[in-house]
């Protein structure tokens, strides 16, 4: 059983202390974000979960109650983009956001803090050689506190496609993401870090190594567990994606970190409802669980739903 918390919002931001009630209390309700009529209990408790990847962009407010977590293995996928507050309109500066990096990776181990460098994008004011000297000051101040960096693309959704539009936000050409992984990839290679790409095809002109990342990381997960799981693809991921089955225990339209290109936060007045109801005491990670309705217990399926076998 592998919790990602989370795809949809900034759990470690914005509910780490829900997040902590929910771990005391050994589970959550979520709801399905397709069909809102349907509810699943999610375990949480340690017997059950064997990993949780947090992804976050400040997970500062995690830090002094990092020890709650002691029975739990762990790691984090924490961006870092050269991105200002036209793009990513409600984060805190660049330096404290790396300073917290690297207070992260001391507390808890480089192997346990992936960077992600991503979604690259271009736009008049972020050019090619803006990421390319900006990814190199970033490579020179956190290649010594985790081990890879992971890079992706902008993708345009019907969700985040006007907001895009109106700062000329484009994803690079594919001649332009040959030559910039290519180019990105020389950079991390002399500094130490693994480079990976998350969901991409590969350049045809690297001298460097680029693999293919796995941001749910069954290697990684075992390496932390000390077992040999054995847990298919998520099949509802990209076919390039590698990463294995997990649940996500968060919610759309719930994060205020208000990116400009997010496929998860892009209905403002739904911002604005959700954040009256968020209940560190409840459950649910947005409003209370109505009363008689039906919930999806994930308890006993969870293992065999993953295929996960112990060897």
């Amino acid at each position: 059983m592998i919790i990602s918390a989370s795809r949809r919002t900034d759990i470690p931001a914005y509910y780490s202390e829900w997040l902590f009630k929910r771990l005391q209390e050994g589970f959550c309700i979520t709801v399905n974000p397709i069909n809102p009529t349907l509810f699943y209990k999610i375990p949480l408790n340690k017997e059950i979960v064997d990993a949780i990847v947090f992804w976050s962009k400040n997970p500062y407010p995690m830090l002094k109650k990092l020890h709650l977590l002691s029975d739990y293995q762990y790691y984090f996928q924490y961006t870092i983009t050269p991105y200002a507050d036209d793009i990513e309109k409600n984060l805190p500066r660049k330096k404290y956001l790396v300073d917290t990096f690297i207070k992260l990776s001391k507390l808890i181990g480089k192997n346990r803090v992936i960077w992600r460098y991503d979604p690259i994008l271009l736009s008049p004011k972020y050019s090619i050689q803006y990421h390319l000297q900006y990814f190199n000051t970033l490579c020179g101040n956190l290649a010594p506190y985790t081990t890879k960096v992971i890079v992706s693309f902008l993708t345009i959704y019907r969700k985040n496609k006007s907001r895009c539009e109106d700062l000329q936000l484009v994803p690079p050409t594919p001649q332009e993401k040959d030559s910039l992984l290519a180019a990105l990839a020389e950079t991390a290679y002399p500094h130490g870090l693994r480079f990976e790409i998350c969901s991409q095809d590969f350049p045809q002109n690297s001298r460097y190594p680029i693999y293919s990342a796995r941001c749910i990381d069954l290697n990684l997960i075992n390496e932390l567990t000390g077992k040999n799981f054995i847990i298919e693809k998520d099949p509802s991921q990209r076919d390039l994606c590698g990463c294995v089955k997990s649940c996500d225990i968060g919610m759309y339209n719930s994060c205020y970190n208000g990116c400009v290109y997010c496929y998860a936060a892009y209905k403002n007045n739904r911002l604005e409802e959700n954040k009256t109801k968020h209940n560190p005491e409840s459950p649910m990670l947005i409003g209370e669980l109505p009363e008689n309705v039906q919930i999806i217990d994930r308890s006993f399926e969870s293992r065999s739903s993953n295929q996960l076998f112990l060897m």
